[in-house]
């Protein structure tokens, strides 16, 4: 059977069938998406993660139950597929946080708090079991899979084990559950509900146990938009004041944020030169200037050295990755 057929037999089953479906935007990864509408029913979101690509929609399901059982908004399910991965879910909307937070700029401190606030109930609960982990080896190792797509092997690897020291030296005493994509464009922003319900919460099906700031450091230096610097200071401050940790909270948020970034310096680049899609190399000056913020902290100074090695993304050098596609 088709991939075509085994979708129309999924939403013949589920009671969906005779809807008008839309092709939305898709991720980084091999998942599909499509709004569903029926003029009884409503809308919803068919979400494609065909195996034979290698998805595997179980930890979304799996973690998507955690969040909805911490009272945090992730879609509800309405009828699943587990050989064929589709999910037909809820729709929460397109008022996405980085299109939100640009229209009206007056909402983006309010809105990033309602984020962080989703953040701070998620790491209240137990984390749900058999969730692997991302801690110091597995931020490393992730690093080396990367990377090396961006810049040479030989540098790759002395980045990767001043990364690996800087990391290290951090509190891993109370691990977390991240949902490792926490962003702007995973946030949705839902008007007719109140308090942390109102934060949408999508793509979340990478989540393991890892350090209590990580998340926070995706959505404040976010690969794919700029916040309003006040913005950020604010969010910083009042970060710092809650976080109970044993290591500098400056100094942990500079670490996390710099492995990401370098790691989404070469996911990007990856993207690019294997999966055909030069698009995300648009993204990677503003990866860079988020590195070098990270970088700027003074225990940061070995790894920073380390890095000054890395090529600069000019245009010349974000064209020379686009011919070697």
């Amino acid at each position: 059977m088709t991939r075509v057929l085994e979708i129309e037999a999924f939403l013949n089953k589920a009671g969906w069938s005779k809807v008008q479906r839309t092709p939305l935007a898709g991720d980084a990864g091999n998942r599909r998406y499509e709004r569903l509408i029926d003029p009884v029913q409503g809308s919803a979101i068919l979400m494609d993660a065909e195996p034979k690509l290698g998805e595997d929609i179980r930890s979304f399901l799996k973690i998507s139950l955690h969040l909805s059982d911490c009272e945090i908004s992730a879609p509800k399910i309405f009828s699943q597929d587990i050989s064929l991965g589709l999910i037909l879910m809820q729709d929460f909307g397109d008022e996405l946080l980085c299109k939100v937070a640009n229209d009206a700029p007056h909402l983006e401190l309010p809105l990033y708090r309602l984020a962080i606030d989703a953040l701070g109930q998620l790491h209240q609960s137990p984390p749900p079991k058999e969730v692997g982990d991302y801690l110091t080896p597995e931020m490393a190792r992730a690093l080396a899979a990367t990377l090396p797509w961006y810049c040479k092997k030989t540098l790759s690897q002395k980045i990767e084990r001043e990364v690996e020291i800087s990391l290290g030296s951090l509190d891993w005493s109370s691990p977390v559950l991240v949902l490792r994509d926490y962003h702007a464009q995973n946030l949705i922003y839902r008007r007719d509900q109140t308090g942390i319900a109102q934060m949408g919460v999508l793509d979340f099906q990478d989540a393991q146990l890892g350090h209590p700031l990580y998340d926070a450091a995706s959505l404040i230096h976010d690969a794919r938009r700029s916040l309003d610097p006040t913005v950020v200071n604010t969010l910083l401050k009042e970060l710092a004041k809650d976080y109970s940790g044993r290591d500098d909270f400056k100094y942990a948020f500079a670490a996390l944020s710099a492995q990401r970034n370098l790691r989404i310096l070469g996911v990007f680049s990856r993207l690019c030169l294997r999966d055909g899609k030069p698009s995300y190399l648009n993204l990677i000056p503003h990866v860079w200037k988020n590195l070098w913020k990270d970088l700027s902290h003074p225990l940061l100074s070995d790894l920073s050295s380390a890095c000054k090695s890395l090529p600069s993304p000019s245009p010349d050098f974000l064209e020379g990755l686009r011919q070697n596609a």
